[in-house]
């Protein structure tokens, strides 16, 4: 009779420690959800990179505090510098000359200890050109851009100025098949007759959730500039 008791109550006993051990990692895989602000520029023209990321942890972005880690932020292997913001919240920068990369990859380690890493992409527009060099207020105008193909969370800005200053701008969302965009007159219609400078801005945003990390991150890929005559 002692045996029959004696098992289950070993039982009751595993089985209470095994409750134990998967409620510890259930707290903390309920932990604080830890967001990230992630940003990316590239100016072509000058060939000058920037990289922005502040964090943030709580249980909603609403009531979410601002966060740092011991051992800081690292951009593209290099360690990002901390400048304080008012509120309490810390702003990792990094800026420099640099050639436009294949990625863009953010890493840090949480305070569990573990090193996270989240990588940024977008393919860049190389070049451009508006075809004859003209665009027509009445039969718009044809761009080829190389690397201009857009994806659904992609999109692509036209920015154009005069010699009096006077500035228009337009945008193009994705999708968008192939590098060629056959540009309507309305999209025109701020342009007046004359000469111009043009450049293209191509942005990605991008939101995501990994596990207790939640992310948006947006790349910016500014062109140089172009020449190009308004026509009526």
């Amino acid at each position: 009779m002692q045996y029959k008791y004696f098992l289950p109550l070993t039982s009751m006993l595993l089985l209470s420690l095994s409750w134990s051990c998967q409620n510890r990692q259930l707290q903390q895989e309920q932990g604080p959800q830890l967001y990230a602000e992630l940003f990316v520029r590239y100016l072509q023209s000058e060939r000058e990179l920037k990289a922005v990321a502040t964090f943030f942890e709580g249980d909603s972005l609403a009531s979410a505090l601002p966060k740092t880690f011991t051992g800081g932020v690292a951009f593209q292997g290099s360690g990002m510098e901390t400048r304080p913001l008012p509120g309490g919240t810390v702003r990792y920068n990094l800026q420099r000359q640099a050639d436009y990369a294949e990625a863009f990859p953010f890493r840090f380690t949480n305070d569990g200890g573990k090193p996270q890493e989240y990588t940024l992409a977008m393919i860049p527009l190389d070049t451009f050109f508006v075809v004859d060099g003209k665009a027509s207020k009445t039969q718009g105008m044809v761009l080829y851009a190389k690397g201009g193909e857009l994806q659904a969370d992609e999109s692509l800005v036209f920015f154009f100025s005069d010699t009096q200053n006077r500035a228009a701008t337009f945008t193009i969302s994705g999708p968008h098949q192939g590098e060629e965009y056959r540009i309507s007159r309305q999209q025109l219609k701020d342009l007046s007759p004359g000469p111009h400078y043009m450049y293209l801005v191509k942005k990605k945003r991008t939101t995501e959730e990994k596990g207790k990390l939640s992310v948006l991150a947006d790349v910016e890929f500014y062109t140089r500039l172009a020449e190009l005559e308004v026509t009526p």
